[in-house]
């Protein structure tokens, strides 16, 4: 571009006004390096003019890349996961369910069970123990990357503090170098010579240029101010996660700890209670059964000392038998008499046909 001329450049100082320079935020020391960076600004090529206050912004943006790859790599389970973990383990540790093993009769299996379920439900209880107290010491870690990550985001709000008056300062030193701009264009309106519509065609696209590039520092450092109470509340919640896990950790499982020592014994008297009242239904059961039993055995012991050697209702049946024996044996003698009888008679009568038959003449 064409360097201006003394006689272009002799233009009326420029200052910023109060309302803009309590607006930026700026003290009367800020001004002498204001006015360094408004010297950068001398020389007008439009590169000059679209980096203009790149670099207030970089601190930030590294240190934002630094905070996203400490947290990427992090290999740390959600924090909510880590305290529905441990209300899920709580709520599976069930103290009034567990079943006796035993072979002995009748009250057997209930001494088993009151021997056995201590160690049972001892067992139980410290393997959930152990499985909460895993989970707490996770939780204090995550606790701990949460302290640590309050303390980077002190850093953080320094940081952006010292950005947004970075921002501020060459937001200033753009306004007072577009008002001296402004002055030299207008103070070349009227100018037809060739060096002065040089000039201002090289003033009208700096004024452009400069303006957008000032509009887009203010809308930098306003988007910084609005991270600095973003970076409060996110420090805030963080902090009130690590109030909640510091109750979690020494109110909360303490509480359940000792919740779960007196199901444990409230469970083993209510184990020997029923094992008590057991041993006593068993006893009168014993008892009942055992006098029934004697009535029994008396009643027919007396019966069986009473009876006779044979009883009269065998020897009324022997002597029927006998008496229809004897009868049974005369009859049969008596038909076999008479059936030989009538045989000898047939035999008889038979003799003669055959001899009378033989005697007779032939024909």
């Amino acid at each position: 571009m064409t360097a201006p001329t003394p006689e272009l450049l002799a233009t009326a100082p420029v200052v910023l006004d109060e309302a803009t320079v309590k607006s930026l935020d700026l003290q009367p020391a800020d001004m002498e390096t204001v006015e360094t960076l408004r010297a950068t600004l001398a020389a007008l090529p439009p590169t000059d003019l679209q980096g203009f206050g790149r670099d207030a912004s970089l601190r930030t943006t590294q240190f934002s890349s630094q905070l996203l790859d400490q947290v990427r790599n992090k290999d740390l389970d959600e924090a909510g996961a880590k305290l529905g973990e441990v209300v899920r383990i709580a709520r599976t540790l069930n103290l009034s369910n567990f079943a006796g093993r035993s072979r002995l009769p009748v009250i057997g299996p209930l001494i088993d069970r009151l021997r056995d379920v201590r160690g049972e439900l001892a067992q139980k209880f410290s393997t959930t123990n152990q499985q909460i107290d895993q989970l707490m010491r996770d939780l204090s870690r995550q606790q701990d990357d949460l302290g640590k990550r309050v303390r980077d985001f002190d850093r953080m709000h320094d940081i952006v503090v010292e950005e947004r008056h970075q921002l501020g300062l060459h937001v200033a030193a753009g306004k007072l170098r577009l008002g001296e701009l402004e002055a030299e264009r207008a103070r070349l309106d009227g100018a037809d010579e060739a060096t002065a519509r040089a000039r201002r065609g090289e003033l009208e696209m700096a004024i452009r240029l400069l303006e957008k590039r000032v509009s887009d520092l203010q809308l930098m450092r306003h988007a910084a101010e609005q991270t600095l109470p973003m970076i409060r509340l996110i420090q805030a919640n963080s902090m009130q996660l690590i109030e909640k896990f510091t109750s979690v950790r020494d109110i909360t499982v303490p509480a359940w700890k000792r919740s779960f020592a007196i199901q444990l014994s409230l469970d083993e008297q209510k184990s020997a209670v029923q094992l008590a009242t057991a041993i006593d239904d068993a006893t009168n059961e014993l008892m009942r059964r055992n006098a029934d039993l004697l009535r029994e055995n008396s009643v027919a012991t007396a019966r069986a000392n009473q009876r006779g050697v044979i009883d009269i209702e065998t020897l009324q049946h022997v002597h029927e038998q006998l008496i229809q024996t004897v009868e049974d044996v005369r009859q049969i003698h008596r038909e076999g008499a008479e059936k030989r009888r009538q045989a000898e008679q047939d035999l008889a009568r038979m003799r003669d046909d055959v001899q009378r038959r033989l005697a007779a003449p032939a024909a």
